[in-house]
């Protein structure tokens, strides 16, 4: 039996959520390149954090809508302020 066909719309929305942790991603990134040379445990412990973000990222699947429909509702505000990105992460 041929597996069901994943709609256009839970694509771009998987894409979406892809994005928006490549975007927390790069924010931990700048943090890390921050921290480097004044507090090397930091940056390591950021470099581990965002080993996990990638990991995340990675599970992202088109056909687990939920699961890609919390990650935009989680992860989308906070990387649209860094602030709060900080204060939740």
């Amino acid at each position: 039996m041929p597996e069901p066909e994943t709609s256009y719309d839970a694509i771009v929305r998987a894409e979406i959520a892809s994005e928006i942790i490549n975007q927390a991603c790069a924010i931990v990134t700048a943090r890390v390149y921050e921290l480097e040379d004044k507090d090397p445990g930091a940056a390591e412990e950021l470099r581990r954090r965002r080993r996990e973000l990638i990991e995340l990222q990675r599970s992202i699947r088109a056909d687990d809508r939920d699961a890609v429909e919390n990650l935009i509702a989680l992860w989308g505000p906070r990387v649209q302020d860094e602030a709060r990105f900080w204060a939740e992460f």
